[in-house]
């Protein structure tokens, strides 16, 4: 007998049916939360680092300390953690069913090419589509994030008084931007926000898809270990590839506020970047980046896997 012909219960059949035709979402949300509880202050010190000069990350980690507390590390960490889940389950769910859709019109999945080039092809759908929810949501973690260095620059530079004190809530930091750049303001940089994120999501799924078939070459099914490994792999891949890019976006969505603004586009700050610091500006942060990609994505598809493992699919 399976698990649904064990349950008597109308109630807890209506659940369990609940459950099985929202598994992925219930599995990428789970996956979500751990991600973001276990990786924001890495987050918020990869973001410090790639627009502010810092000598190392400890010097980083100080800095933030002694200014603004523990505090410092998780600020404007309580909207990821609602709407990430949101992201992550709406990505995971573009990205199953564009594969299904896929193979359904033919394309294989029966070796490692095949498996590479669908799985890429469906997490660059997924991205390019998720980038136009998650800007907004990133524009305002990365102001939130940045608030009290910027504020300081601001006063340093006289531009307001020295009393000024920063509003620290999200809402006010959209309620801001909407205030001097339109509704239209939460989108800014969406551009390269959606090259990034179709170009990494490619090969976050596309690494990870590939890895997971590498590591269970053999098995009748990829096991916890496999998962864990081709989650940490799918990570540390995807940042090498498009941190640059990243580091851009973050410089132009940074610069936003400023009432005038550095950069002009995507190239203007690209080479204004290298310009100034040298290609390595590009990859200020990296190391920080790569520290926590691996036990965080890792974390993300062993939770994401199991959790799916733990509610049947549909009959």
């Amino acid at each position: 007998m399976n698990e649904l012909e064990e349950i008597t219960e109308p109630g807890q059949l209506s659940r369990q049916r609940l459950l099985q035709a929202n598994r992925t979402i219930v599995a990428a949300s789970s996956a979500a939360v751990t991600s973001v509880l276990a990786g924001f202050p890495f987050d918020s010190i990869k973001t410090r680092m790639q627009t502010h000069h810092f000598d190392s990350i400890m010097s980083c980690v100080r800095a933030t300390y002694a200014e603004e507390g523990a505090r410092g590390f998780f600020r404007g960490m309580i909207p990821p953690l609602v709407t990430v889940s949101i992201i992550k389950s709406v990505s995971f769910s573009i990205y199953e069913n564009t594969k299904a859709s896929l193979m359904e019109r033919g394309m294989k999945n029966d070796s490692l090419y095949s498996t590479l080039k669908i799985s890429a092809t469906s997490g660059a759908v997924s991205g390019a589509f998720i980038a136009l929810l998650s800007c907004p949501l990133e524009l305002v973690k990365i102001q939130r994030q940045l608030e009290q260095i910027l504020l300081k620059n601001q006063i340093t530079a006289k531009q307001v008084a020295a009393s000024e004190t920063v509003n620290s809530s999200s809402w006010y930091a959209v309620k801001q931007i909407v205030h001097r750049k339109g509704v239209f303001g939460l989108w800014s940089g969406v551009g390269c926000h959606s090259a990034r994120d179709a170009l990494g999501t490619g090969i976050y799924f596309g690494g990870y898809e590939s890895m997971k078939r590498i590591l269970s070459s053999g098995e009748s099914k990829a096991g916890p270990m496999t998962h864990f490994m081709s989650g940490g792999f799918c990570g540390i891949l995807s940042w090498l590839i498009v941190f640059p890019v990243d580091a851009i976006k973050t410089n132009l969505q940074k610069d936003i506020m400023m009432p005038q603004p550095k950069y002009t586009s995507f190239w203007n700050c690209a080479t204004t970047i290298v310009r100034k610091s040298g290609v390595k500006a590009l990859y200020r942060g990296l190391n920080v980046t790569l520290i926590r990609a691996f036990p965080i994505h890792s974390l993300n598809f062993l939770v994401y896997e199991q959790v799916l493992k733990s509610i049947p699919p549909p009959l």
